[in-house]
């Protein structure tokens, strides 16, 4: 009976000490997943932590990105000012011609340019050409012309000169007119002032026109071949002076 017993003990032990074992391995086992649900959950927290962190790593390099694309822009358009500024030069330029310009067209300025028109009995001309005098003038009596082979009245002087000489204005003077004429050619009469009035003839090759205001000793044009007037006599400048329409001698205005 009390080997029974013990053997009971004995048996009813090792079981105790199976199942025990037991209970620990299924314990085990049992903790295990939930172990590594644990771990796993754990590493991604670690990771959705981390990920902040590497976008907030990232960001910078957006921004440097950013900054470096607006110095970029900011160093294109300072190299872009100097040629823009120079852009804006002929615009200044152009301002400051159309400004000339306005003076130009201006009456009043291109009277404080013109040359001062008021010839009177002191002043004294220049000779419009060099040479030596092929017909006097005389409205007093009578002057031989070697072409008509007559004896007339001479309301003017004419002064030989090789043909294609330069004519100059004898005194400052407004063109009154360009006219052609059968005796002296191309003839250009000029407005002096106060009633005084100078005329130019057989004249070709003119740098004047009608309206416009000359200074003495300003080219207006060419000795030209002689009319069939003076065929005789040879090329020479005509020039005679007037005051209130009447003829009066150049030669008394000339040194």
């Amino acid at each position: 009976m009390m080997k029974n017993k013990k053997t009971k003990i004995i048996v009813n032990g090792v079981v105790l000490a199976v199942m025990a074992a037991m209970g620990i391995t299924v314990y085990q086992l049992g903790t295990s997943p939930s172990k590594e649900k644990v771990l796993l959950e754990e590493v991604q927290d670690e990771s959705e932590q981390e990920e902040p962190e590497e976008e907030l790593a990232e960001e910078p390099e957006e921004e440097t990105l950013v900054d470096a694309g607006t110095r970029h822009v900011q160093a294109q358009m300072e190299e872009q000012l100097p040629t823009e500024k120079i852009s804006e030069q002929p615009d200044v330029q152009k301002q400051e011609v159309d400004s000339l310009s306005e003076e130009a067209v201006n009456p009043q300025a291109m009277a404080l340019n013109l040359p001062e028109v008021n010839f009177s009995e002191e002043t004294l001309m220049e000779w419009p050409v060099n040479g030596n005098i092929l017909v006097d003038y005389n409205m007093e009596g009578t002057t031989y012309f070697p072409t008509l082979d007559q004896y007339r009245l001479s309301p003017a002087i004419a002064v030989q000169a090789v043909e294609g000489a330069p004519v100059v204005s004898a005194v400052n003077g407004t063109v009154y007119s360009i006219k052609e004429d059968a005796k002296t050619g191309t003839t250009v009469t000029m407005e002096l002032g106060n009633g005084y009035q100078a005329v130019y003839g057989q004249l070709k090759d003119l740098n004047v026109s009608e309206g416009e205001t000359v200074t003495k000793g300003t080219t207006i044009g060419y000795v030209s071949a002689p009319t069939k007037y003076y065929s005789e006599e040879g090329s020479n400048l005509y020039f005679a002076m007037k005051k209130d329409g009447n003829p009066i001698d150049p030669i008394m205005y000339l040194p």
